[in-house]
């Protein structure tokens, strides 16, 4: 279809799945669930596959994310050239494989381990393995030639994921219809929140020195630095000392600190406020989806829609697997904030 049919026929498919889409308080059908037996029904509503729990619980994840990639390509089908950053959204899923393929191959594992299939829109070429060299070749990590000591494949993904954010950077500047200015909006401010909470991870976690945090965190362009469009926020957490509330007292998300009362030690809680971020992400996504009707946003926030319910689904089978509580997984999915 041409653009105008295709907007307008996508939207109204993407409006009548996205009333059913386990994401913000949709989800909490999934946490209710008292067995995995039980959550496949919830999500999938067919026959219960005849599989041991841990098989079973990875079934679930395996089948969530099928099914999300499959719904997406038929969407970008309808279209007749779909936009390029519509099919760089997805390719994000070859970071992902890529970095599954180097960590089985790392551990001289014999079979290919269990992958996403992007189909006509992958970039790297399957086919190849276990030579990860034809793997890469043709694409964007050809430099991803070889399979990566143990100690090399943390800075290896690191840099993965660095590529996969600017190439999502350069892309959707590029967006040919009206919805790129909503669009780079939302991903600037995304990498940037990313980017702080990775900063301040390194800072509370690992007690990195700021020169060391600057030199890991992500940018769009030539070098980390307070002007980087998606570096700003990570800069503004160097400087304040994570165990002195008063320091975080005026910073610009300071609603987002974890609880502080006054004659008590206090610390700040990267995954406390990473967690609220988390929280009301959805309501944000379908707002700009309803704000820009039969546009590349409202297709976008699908994607991400989408991307959020696999993530919930992978939270309810964790809570399951693991006998956690259904709280700690409604918290640890951003489906449930609850103030202290």
């Amino acid at each position: 279809m041409d653009y105008s049919a295709a907007s307008a026929y996508t939207y109204a498919k993407m409006s009548a799945m996205l009333s059913r889409l386990f994401v913000g308080e949709g989800a909490m059908p999934l946490f209710e669930a008292k067995s995995l037996a039980g959550l496949w029904d919830i999500v999938f509503k067919t026959p219960v596959p005849q599989l041991p729990e841990s098989l079973l619980a990875n079934k679930i994840e395996t089948e969530a994310v099928n099914r999300f990639i499959s719904q997406y390509e038929k969407i970008l089908d309808i279209f007749s050239s779909p936009d390029p950053f519509l099919k760089a959204l997805i390719k994000r899923f070859d970071v992902e494989n890529l970095k599954l393929i180097s960590a089985s191959l790392s551990l001289n594992e014999m079979e290919m381990p269990c992958i996403v299939d992007l189909k006509q829109y992958a970039e790297l070429d399957y086919s190849a393995w276990p030579d990860i060299k034809k793997i890469t070749a043709n694409s964007r990590f050809t430099w991803y030639d070889k399979v990566p000591l143990a100690d090399e494949r943390v800075e290896m993904d690191i840099r993965l994921d660095l590529e996969e954010i600017q190439f999502l950077w350069k892309t959707v500047h590029k967006i040919s219809d009206s919805s790129r200015n909503v669009l780079v909006e939302y991903f600037q401010k995304l990498f940037s929140v990313r980017n702080m909470l990775w900063a301040l991870r390194l800072k509370v976690y690992y007690k990195m020195q700021n020169e060391d945090i600057v030199k890991k965190l992500f940018y769009v362009s030539k070098e980390p630095s307070p002007e980087d469009p998606i570096c700003r926020y990570a800069y503004e957490v160097l400087s304040r000392e994570t165990d002195n509330y008063d320091a975080w007292k005026n910073w610009r998300f300071a609603s987002f600190l974890n609880f502080y009362e006054d004659g008590n030690i206090w610390k700040i809680d990267p995954v406390w406020i990473e967690q609220k971020f988390r929280f009301g992400e959805a309501g944000r996504a379908r707002k700009i989806f309803h704000e820009n009707p039969m546009t590349y946003a409202s297709l976008v926030m699908f994607f991400i829609l989408k991307q959020q319910e696999v993530d919930c689904i992978r939270a309810a089978t964790e809570a399951l697997r693991l006998n956690a509580t259904k709280a700690d997984a409604m918290f640890a999915s951003g489906v449930q904030f609850e103030e202290m």
